[in-house]
Formats: structure tokens, C-alpha cells, sequence
């Protein structure tokens, strides 16, 4: 998956006005919830077959260290 259709799909998951940048802090975000945290977590399992826990979350910071968590998953 491209980095550009990852922002999109994660401005969609966590129903976001405001387009996603991946310099963001996730906890600037109004969204950024533990709802969104599971929608996040469903998300990866679905579409990328990766499984990540609410504690691997609690260390991300901002949307980079979640495309990040995908691995190779996402790319240029």
C-alpha cells in the first residue's frame, strides 16, 4: 500500500476533517481515542495481517511510527 492511500484510509478510520500528515502527534488529534486505537488495531489485522496491541500503541507517537508498525507494508 502506498504511504498517500494510508493517510487517507487513516483520516476515514478515525473520521478526521482534516487531511493526516505523518509529522503529526497522534495525541494532537481530538480522534485519537482508545475507540480509534481498536479501529486501528482491527485495521492492521484486516489489511496488513498484523497483529498490534493497545500497548504497542501507547508507544507510537505520531502517524509515521504507525506506518512504521506496518512494515513493509506501506511503502513510498
Amino acid at each position: 500500500m502506498k504511504k498517500e492511500e494510508f493517510l487517507i484510509q487513516l483520516e476515514d478510520i478515525l473520521q478526521r476533517e482534516e487531511p493526516c500528515q505523518e509529522k503529526d502527534i497522534l495525541e494532537d488529534y481530538v480522534e485519537w481515542d482508545s475507540l480509534s486505537k481498536m479501529s486501528i488495531m482491527a485495521y492492521y489485522k484486516k489489511n496488513f495481517s498484523v497483529e498490534i496491541t493497545l500497548n504497542d500503541l501507547d508507544s507510537v507517537e505520531n502517524v509515521s511510527d504507525l506506518i512504521k508498525l506496518a512494515g513493509d507494508k506501506i511503502n513510498d
